[in-house]
């Protein structure tokens, strides 16, 4: 099984989380979500939707693991589609396409998430489509291009 083949079957195991969170949201219970899933149900994560690196870190900069999608918008996008009757192989399929890691450098991660800087720590940009937008809007945004691995 290859890495993208990897990424999509659990794609689907997190479906089926976010549709058991729905039935307890329903009963009234706490949702049990927490956007640290995606590092612990592919682990190591990096190895298997890192992407690329930005120029700082091909330039030498540490390399920091970024996340091109916020995790917490890919779940509550997620489960936002699922509750409106979604089919999980298709929510599945827009994890998996927006489930990446870019190793940027430190400063290029502060400007992105700081008021100073695009203040997207946690989100995407205005009018930003879950299942048709850009997963790499917020990089592009920064000026961050996206170079291959080695």
């Amino acid at each position: 099984m290859n890495k993208q083949e990897t990424v999509y079957k659990t794609s689907l195991v997190l479906v089926e989380h976010f549709l058991n969170c729905i039935e307890r949201k329903k009963l009234g219970i706490n949702l049990g979500v927490h956007s640290r899933i995606f590092s612990y149900i592919l682990h190591p994560e990096v190895e298997f939707v890192t992407v690329g690196k930005s120029q700082e870190v091909a330039d030498g900069a540490p390399p920091h693991p970024e996340h091109v999608v916020p995790c917490s918008i890919i779940i509550w996008e997620s489960i936002r589609l699922l509750e409106e009757g979604k089919p999980k192989e298709e929510v599945a399929k827009l994890i998996a396409k927006h489930w990446k890691i870019v190793f940027i450098s430190k400063d290029e991660s502060s400007f992105i998430d700081s008021k100073k800087g695009l203040n997207l720590k946690s989100s995407m940009p205005d009018n930003w489509d879950f299942e048709t937008g850009d997963s790499f809007e917020r990089l592009n945004l920064a000026g961050i291009q996206v170079l291959p691995l080695d």
